[in-house]
């Protein structure tokens, strides 16, 4: 044998050439053919499963044996592997699973395998891979006939995918300079593909040809707009072919009226006018304006940015109607959106579908202050915008703000400011993202913004920087409200307090009014309050309180570097503190006495201690205190002195050593419990069966 041959009823097809000698070979069987239960109106290579064939030879440069896989169908080499040393394929064989029933109702036809069996004992079975991956493998190598062929004959691909396997293979052929089978495959896609995708491919002058097959076929299957066949009548006249002209002249094409009727068309033919396009707009119902201004949207917008903003804010808010916006007595349309007359009171207005807003944005980016205008009007009537948008408004208002104060239009630059921070603080600004809008409102330096947004996420630190910097009233009610709460912020509080006091003194030592009640009074009736709550919560130590006075800052250790002459201006009055030192003192006085009290109770239980060891080792009676007559002891010793006499002598030191190994027994029993009870919970967290840990140290006595 000395190759593969496809035969048919007209002709021998050459599949590939096999060399060297043929140990065994094999026709893996077809799987039970799929069905579709869609229609795709595609042209395919082959509707018919893939046939395999397993061909077993010997390699003539390293001697082992081959096994060569090839597709029939698509005439290609599926597979090839040598088998390992020592191992000759004794016999080959195909199989093939059965057909698998969709969800869908439809039937996917099962998978062929082949098995060899080798001498080495070993059993090598492949098995075909899924649709998906055999096509992308073919991809890869950029056969993409064969790779269309498969994925048709499989009915989990759907039309869609299959399209973009011509369009990839129209582009692969269009990039090798094969122009005639690009526009074969082009073809394929009329209906999916986009025609000005292909169309701007081909209008150079030696491709001429292929284009007007594109539009002869795309005008044959009725997809063809009234600009579509004015570029065919203009190939044709490139071409010199007068009678073509003369037909689509006498003769429209196919689905040309059909589509001259389509608000899209009937807006593209009045481009060239923007008043006549708008005024036909306006004509329109809702839905087929909105269809005309996903197209056409960015041209009208660019010749009438505000009246098409006004028919878009109408289809939004549902308030749209061609009564509404065409005023048939004047010469120009009036749309929603532009100036009424003072005196002409609006009629109640009903409302229709509302339509979103993403789907009219592209048509002013060219303009951000309509495209402002349009987001906050949806915003202010409710309409749901996603949070890109809602982020968008609040970037576009920002930037608006910071141009109009750069211009001296403060007005504005107010307003703004003012819509911006309803933003923030609205209930809905949820969708806005805090983080998000933490990062946009620092871009922009908007301050308010700023602190609205650390006051919503709780961010200390930063609060009592911005707070500290500002140094107003209400800041530093809202930094001591912040230390009630969390008692440990009082030292950063403490020190931006008598930064601000200090220059607050500087203040109105150079200034020349001075008023009674002055802010310098006010910050040092502050620095009081907060002495007073650390004093209260005793979360700062005197000394830490005392370096923070200073001015040494607010940091529990700090360096003699640190304290000089430019920490602080003017130094924190005596007045201030006298209350928190006089506070300080009390507790340190009562401390005081409590240790003295203390320090006496335990020198009397010395002294008792001391007084009954001697007696211990002394011996009754031999007390220097008990050596006078009449004594307590003497009368004590006469009482029972036979009893004493009779006594052995007491051993203090062997007294002392039995107390003392009675104190460590019990001290290393304590500490066995404690790893007992250590080991004991160790186990009862690692165990699977927990009655039986408890059982164990049941029985060891280590619990009870």
């Amino acid at each position: 044998m000395d190759g593969i041959y496809s035969y048919s009823h007209s002709q021998k097809v050459g599949i590939a050439p096999i060399d060297g000698p043929k140990i065994a070979i094999c026709a893996l069987p077809q799987p039970a053919t799929s069905r579709r239960l869609y229609p795709l109106e595609i042209p395919i290579a082959s509707s018919i499963g893939t046939s395999y064939v397993l061909v077993a030879s010997t390699d003539a440069k390293s001697g082992r044996d081959a096994v060569d896989l090839y597709d029939a169908t698509n005439k290609l080499v599926a597979f090839h592997f040598l088998l390992s040393p020592g191992h000759k394929a004794l016999k080959v064989a195909g199989v093939t699973t059965c057909a698998t029933h969709l969800s869908n109702g439809g039937v996917r036809g099962g998978r062929s395998s082949a098995i060899i069996l080798t001498s080495g004992g070993a059993i090598v079975t492949l098995t075909e891979k899924i649709t998906l991956e055999k096509v992308s493998l073919l991809v890869q190598k950029n056969l993409f006939a064969a790779a269309i062929s498969m994925a048709y004959a499989d009915p989990a691909f759907q039309p869609c995918d299959i399209t973009t396997l011509y369009r990839k293979y129209a582009e692969y052929l269009y990039r090798k300079g094969d122009f005639n089978s690009s526009m074969d495959q082009y073809i394929s896609t009329i209906g999916s593909l986009e025609s000005s995708h292909v169309i701007f491919r081909f209008l150079d002058a030696p491709k001429i040809s292929l284009l007007t097959r594109y539009l002869e076929e795309l005008n044959t299957r009725g997809l063809a707009t009234s600009v579509h066949l004015d570029l065919l009548r203009t190939c044709y006249l490139k071409m010199n072919d007068s009678a073509s002209v003369e037909k689509i002249t006498s003769f429209p094409m196919i689905g040309a009226e059909a589509k001259s009727t389509s608000p899209v068309d009937k807006i593209s033919n009045l481009l060239q006018n923007p008043t006549d396009a708008l005024a036909t707009l306006c004509s329109f119902e809702a839905s087929e304006a909105k269809e005309a201004l996903q197209v056409h949207g960015a041209t009208l917008a660019r010749a009438f940015p505000k009246e098409t903003a006004g028919i878009v804010i109408a289809l939004c808010n549902g308030t749209y109607s061609p009564s509404s916006l065409l005023d048939l007595t004047a010469p120009t349309p009036r749309v929603v959106g532009t100036q009424r007359p003072s005196n002409q009171e609006l009629p109640e207005q009903e409302l229709y579908e509302k339509y979103t807003v993403e789907s009219f944005t592209f048509a002013f980016l060219e303009n951000p202050r309509v495209l402002r205008l349009v987001l906050a009007h949806c915003n202010r009537s409710r309409c749901a915008l996603n949070p890109s948008l809602s982020r968008t408004l609040l970037e576009l208002t920002l930037e608006e703000m910071k141009t109009a104060a750069q211009s001296g239009e403060l007005e504005i630059a107010n307003i703004r400011k003012r819509e911006a921070v309803s933003m923030l603080t609205d209930g809905n600004s949820t969708a806005l993202g805090h983080y998000e809008s933490l990062v946009t409102v620092q871009l922009a330096g908007f301050s308010e913004g700023e602190l609205l947004l650390f006051e919503k996420l709780q961010m200390s630190p930063m609060l009592m920087e911005r707070y500290g910097d500002d140094g107003g009233d209400r800041a530093r009610r809202q930094m001591l409200a912040i230390c009630r709460t969390d008692p440990e912020l009082l030292a950063d509080v403490l020190s931006h307090f008598v930064r601000i006091a200090s220059d607050k003194l500087s203040e109105e030592e150079c200034g020349d009014e001075v008023s009674e009640l002055s802010d310098g009074v006010d910050i040092l009736c502050d620095i009081q309050e907060v002495l007073s709550l650390a004093n209260s919560h005793s979360v700062m130590p005197p000394v830490r309180v005392t370096r923070i006075l200073a001015g040494e800052g607010a940091g529990q250790f700090s360096s003699r570097c640190a304290v000089g002459a430019e920490s602080i201006k003017y130094a924190i009055p005596l007045y201030v503190v006298l209350e928190y030192v006089g506070m300080v003192l009390k507790e340190s006085s009562i401390e005081i006495k409590r240790l003295n009290d203390e320090v006496d109770e335990f020198n009397q239980l010395c002294g008792a201690i001391e007084r009954e060891i001697e007696d211990l080792v002394l011996g009754p009676g031999r007390h220097p205190k008990c050596s006078g007559k009449g004594s307590v002891c003497n009368f004590s010793v006469s009482l029972k002195q036979s009893e004493v006499l009779s006594k052995p002598d007491i051993n203090i030191e062997e007294m002392y050593t039995r107390v003392r190994a009675s104190l460590e027994d019990e001290e290393v029993a304590e500490n066995q419990s404690e790893q007992s009870k250590e080991e004991f919970w160790r186990e009862m967290e690692c165990s699977d069966d927990r009655y039986s840990t408890v059982a164990r140290f049941f029985s060891k006595g280590m619990i009870n």
